[in-house]
């Protein structure tokens, strides 16, 4: 069974993958309907073409009953055996190209249509009717099923030239009574079909007047010449009782089919009976063997499905057979050949005399359930118990079965566990069209070494499980051997397997998990064995060498696959569309592989082998950067595939490598230099991108991006500038540049930025569009040469590239202190260094200086050190160690650049920030953070000495984060308390605020935050006074200030008195934040107002007595 494909509805195997593929057309899908055109040539629109040379069958494929009539192409020669099954074709045209027509053609069919032969055809012609014949009419084919309806005739008498009738040239043939033979006939068909298969009405054969040297008519039933052989017996022929002339010695397959009226028959002298002689005799009770019928003579499956059949007799002085309750066996009782199918018995054990058990020997014996066989069979020849409502088989230990031979258990309906006998060394189609068949076990000690070709693929959709039971001998699993099975579950692989060849278990769309020996024998993984199917993850076996072309296509629920040391063959496409794999894995002890954040890659980790579809990214597409060359088919066909960066040293791309990526559309290429087109392939079938050649253009469907000093070097290139759709280069926006990596997001290529606090841009527009910045790139920072201090990095951005945060990458060192991480859920794929195991080259690629302190948020820091951790392969432990490049040690999450001495200060940030952790771990250093005046007044306030004061609200009454006053969101000047002493602690911090998930709007905010870099000069004037912190009190300032510093804030409102100081009171309560309340939350009213712990954390209403905070002021509630 080979591949089958499907193309604008129309279904081919493929027999040939070389050059210009070439098919055999099988069928159609259940729309296409009316006339059906076969093209002869076309490609598939990913660049592959092919040609139809063939028109054939493949199992479980039909034609749509909806299709009327066929024209077959010009490019095809063979028309082979049970064309167009399934359709209702009356008409079919057939080109001069044809050469070869088989004679079962219409087999499946159950009719023959008209046929139309082109008149330059050497091997066929037709008649004016569609009659069929060979050049010159001396085989006829096939005749019209409809031909004798349409002209009223009962008789069809065949032309003079013919020699050579075959089967179902008279196939349902309507209202057809007689045959009149010529005289020159010399040879018909004998066996299934019949040259007039279905043919209930025929009563009689004829030769025509001057009679025939090799054939003649006795009583209307056709013999050979001298009645040596009865060759066909009329369904008709209303006899009940017949007797077989003397002289004959011989009986045809098929010689006597579906007659409705014989109730007896005398073989007479009959000393040959071949296979399928007497078939389908409804009315026949029994047969009896003459005694001059040797065993010889008898071939195994001579009597087929005589329903009304109640036991088989042997003529007296027969020295070769035995009859015994009606079941026939040989004299010595070691073959079984037929049991009597109106035996009335429900169960039936084989004598233990048996050896053999015959073709067809219990075939249509449906009222048999339960069978048990000896251990002395040794054979069980083709179609034993064809058509049983078997629903048990008992095969007796210690069995001596050799063989159970193909369609031994055909269309048994009712069987739904069968365990094999431990003796086979193989087994094939035995349990073909079983459609309730469920389990089948393979025994503990079971010799069982091949499953043969297609054995359990045939109509066995409820085949669940094969288990082995024990230890087993098996080592082929022969192509298709578990092929189409849609409810197969598992399999576990004997250790002893060697091979599992093409399509083994191809479409066995449920099979989840396929299990292996860590040290299995298999060595060969074959085209197509579990394509299609539905592993989820698969661990190479230890011991494979070979991994073959599609072994796993299309499996949609694989994402992951793990390589061993041992596999050095691999075809590129061997995962081709599992749009799911984001990684193949290779051991780092293979010599032939390796591979870098899952990708595929040559040992030297220079040449990409394969992409796996599910690391197809919408904003960007990166690849290692170690490669220089895309290989043969690296991305072929990958349809999630929209975008791809291609790194700086690549410089050719192999066979196919983008063919049938029709929805990529932007390629971003950062190549040191310009790939030459010559180390593009631009074979014919060959090429590198689709160009319209062999597939539709989707060139033209790419836009390029390129570094802006590499723009001229692809504009002036007609491979580049003809073919795709656009070039575009990299721009600078502000002080960045950056370069689109697809079309939503770019990449930051640099900056020389002077910002002291660089608060990385999330999005940037350019010609009108908006993209998401997503990735930093490569020693992004290295024109830096001042001013920035820290960078704060959002949670937009995806990947971060080598060195990107060192300046100077001549030392590895950096001005960049700081670097502030927003993102809660990082992976190591945001670093070029972890995604891309950078470390083991032994360079140092950090993307930070071992001075820059990375500060993530508390929560995330446990996933940031997991994630982040740097490990290396050391060859000689075969182990993973921490890398020397390691700087886990460097993440923190605790900000220590806030320090207040006297009960106040004021502080601004690019980020949300939280002060109430230090509280929560140590229980002192309460900090609280204001934001609005509502009003001012005379008098002192609650801290030191002033004329005026002014009431203050908290930042979350006023839009912040509603659960804690001590929480400020980014770009929020606020005003900062001490609550429960003087100064905050030594070591003291805050960390990155982790509620961010909303955008706070804080209203009636006098503070004002100052952010990214110091005001060299903040304005003030006697109309226009601000206030800044100094002392723990705000002093009113009226002229310019030079040199404001960075995460302060200072206060504006309406003027003062020249000179005036100004404290702070808490909302309403004029007595200050440190008097102290008692409250009985039992009597008082304002027990249901909103009170906070001294953590900043809020509390609807107090369950426990203690000390809180309710509008400013400190309560005790008792």
């Amino acid at each position: 069974m080979s591949e089958i494909i499907t193309i604008n509805n129309l279904k081919y195997e493929v027999l040939t993958v070389t050059g210009v593929h070439q098919l055999k057309f099988v069928g159609t899908e259940a729309s296409v309907s009316g006339v059906l055109t076969i093209p002869g040539t076309f490609n598939n629109g990913q660049g592959t073409s092919f040609i139809v040379t063939e028109v054939g069958a493949h199992t479980g494929v039909t034609t749509s009953p909806n299709v009327t009539s066929v024209i077959i192409p010009e490019t095809v020669t063979k028309i082979g055996a049970s064309s167009f099954d399934g359709s209702n074709i009356t008409k079919i045209s057939i080109p001069k190209s044809v050469t070869e027509i088989d004679t079962r053609v219409w087999a499946t069919l159950g009719y023959n249509p008209q046929c139309i032969v082109d008149g330059d055809n050497p091997a066929f012609e037709s008649t004016t009717e569609g009659i069929l014949y060979t050049r010159g009419k001396e085989e006829l084919r096939s005749i019209p099923s409809t031909l004798l309806k349409e002209t009223g005739q009962t008789t069809y008498v065949v032309d003079e030239n013919v020699k050579h009738i075959t089967f179902l040239a008279f196939n349902e043939l309507e209202g057809l009574q007689r045959i009149v033979l010529p005289k020159n006939l010399a040879k018909v068909d004998e066996g299934s079909p019949s040259i007039a298969a279905r043919q209930p009405l025929l009563e009689a054969f004829e030769i025509a007047p001057g009679g025939n040297p090799n054939y003649e008519v006795k009583d209307d039933v056709l013999f050979t010449k001298g009645l040596n052989k009865l060759v066909f017996y009329p369904y008709a022929k209303n006899v009940a009782d017949y007797k077989v002339p003397d002289g004959v010695k011989e009986i045809a397959s098929y010689g006597i089919v579906s007659n409705l009226n014989m109730t007896t028959i005398d073989l007479n002298q009959v000393t040959k009976i071949n296979i399928s002689a007497l078939v389908s005799l409804n009315k026949l009770t029994t047969i009896k063997l003459p005694k001059d019928l040797k065993r010889e003579g008898l071939v195994e499956g001579a009597f087929e499905n005589c329903q009304s059949l109640e036991a088989y007799e042997v003529a007296d002085g027969n020295t070769d057979f035995y009859a015994e309750e009606g079941v026939l066996f040989s004299a010595d009782k070691q073959i079984l050949y037929f049991y009597p199918l109106a035996k009335p018995e429900t169960s039936y054990t084989i004598p233990a005399t048996v050896k053999t058990i015959s073709v067809k020997s219990f075939m249509g014996a449906r009222k048999i359930v339960s069978l048990v066989i000896p251990a002395s069979v040794e054979y069980i020849n083709e179609q034993a118990f064809r058509q049983t409502n078997l629903e048990t088989v008992t095969f007796l230990e210690q069995s001596n079965m050799k063989k159970i031979d193909n369609y031994v258990f055909w269309q048994c309906p009712k069987l739904r566990e069968v365990t094999l006998p431990s003796s086979i060394t193989a087994i094939g189609k035995a349990f073909v069209d079983c459609k309730m068949l469920e389990t089948i076990n393979v025994p503990d000690g079971s010799k069982l070494q091949t499953i043969e070709e297609d054995a359990f693929s045939r109509k066995l959709d409820n085949l669940k499980h094969v288990n082995f039971l024990g230890s087993c001998e098996l080592k082929t699993i022969k192509k298709n051997a578990f092929a189409n099975l849609p409810n197969f579950e598992s399999f576990i692989v004997p250790k002893t397997v060697t091979s599992i060849e093409l399509n083994a278990f191809n479409g066995c769309g449920k099979l989840a998990t396929v299990e292996f020996d860590p040290n299995a024998d298999i060595q060969t993984i074959g085209a197509g064995a579990f394509s299609n199917c539905g592993l989820q993850n698969f661990t190479v076996p230890s011991n494979v060498q070979t991994i073959e072309r599609e072994a796993f296509n299309n499996c949609q629920a694989l994402t992951v696959v793990n390589v061993s040391e041992k596999t050095t063959s691999i075809s590129p496409e061997a995962f081709k569309s599992c749009s799911n794999l984001t990684a193949i894995n290779v051991s780092k002890k293979n010599t032939e592989y390796s591979s870098v954040d899952g990708y595929l890659l040559s040992k030297d980790k220079e040449t990409l082998k394969i992409f796996p579809p599910g690391k197809a990214n919408e904003h960007f597409t990166l690849l290692p950067p170690s490669i220089t060359a895309i290989g043969d088919y690296a991305f072929y066909n990958c349809q999630e595939l929209k975008n791809v960066t291609i790194p700086n040293l690549v410089t050719s791309i192999g066979k196919r490598a983008f063919g049938g990526c029709s929805n990529l559309n932007t390629i971003t290429f950062l190549c040191d230099n310009k790939i030459d087109p010559a180390n593009i392939n631009q074979n014919p079938s060959e090429r590198s991108f689709d160009d319209g050649n062999e597939a539709p253009n989707l060139m033209d469907k790419i836009d390029i991006h390129v570094r802006q000093e590499k723009l001229s070097d692809y504009n002036s290139d007609p491979f580049f500038h003809d073919k795709f759709k656009s070039i575009s280069p990299s721009f600078v926006k502000d002080t960045e540049e950056y370069i689109a990596v697809s079309d939503c997001a770019v990449d930051m290529l640099k900056t020389t930025r002077e910002d002291e606090t660089f608060v990385l841009p999330t999005t940037v527009t350019y010609n009108t569009k908006t993209y998401k910045v997503s990735m930093i790139g490569d020693y992004a920072f290295q024109h830096v040469t001042s001013g920035i201090k820290e960078v704060v990095v959002k949670k937009d951005v995806e990947y971060i590239g080598a060195q990107a945060f060192i300046t100077n990458r001549t030392d590895t060192t950096s001005i960049i202190k700081s670097v502030f991480f927003i993102e809660s859920n990082p992976t190591n794929q945001m670093l070029s260094t972890t995604r891309f195991d950078l470390d083991d080259t032994g360079k140092n690629y950090n993307e930070f200086a071992k001075t820059t302190t990375i500060y993530v948020k508390k929560t995330a820091l446990p996933v940031y050190q997991e994630k982040w951790a740097k490990k290396v392969y050391k060859i000689a432990t075969d182990s993973e160690e921490k890398s020397p490049y390691d700087f886990t040690s460097q993440l923190e999450f605790k900000i220590k650049d806030v320090k207040i001495s006297k009960k106040y200060g004021t502080f601004a940030r690019e980020f949300d920030v939280d002060f109430s952790d230090y509280y929560n771990q140590n229980h002192r250093s309460a900090v609280a953070a204001f934001v609005a005046s509502t009003k001012i007044l005379d008098g002192k306030g609650d801290y030191g000495t002033a004329t005026k004061h002014v009431q203050m609200t908290s930042v979350d009454k006023k839009g912040g984060y509603t659960a804690s006053y001590s929480y400020v969101p980014a770009y929020t000047g606020v005003l900062l308390k001490v609550l429960d002493k003087e100064a905050t602690d030594a070591d003291f911090y805050y960390t990155i605020g982790e509620q961010d998930q909303q955008v706070y709007n804080v209203t009636n905010n006098v503070m004002t935050g100052v952010t990214v870099n110091p005001l060299a000069s903040l304005v003030a004037t006697a109309a226009a006074p601000i206030y800044v912190m100094q002392g723990g009190t705000f002093r009113k300032a009226e002229n310019t200030i030079s040199n404001f510093p960075i995460h302060k804030a200072y206060m504006k409102f309406s003027a003062l008195p020249a000179g005036t100081r100004v404290v702070f009171d808490f909302d309403d309560t004029t007595t200050g934040i440190e008097s102290i309340e008692s409250i009985d939350t039992g009597n008082s009213n304002r027990a249901a107002d909103v009170y906070y712990n001294l953590q900043g954390q809020r509390i609807n209403k107090p369950q426990q007595a203690g000390l809180y905070i309710l509008n400013g002021a400190k309560v005790i509630i008792k």
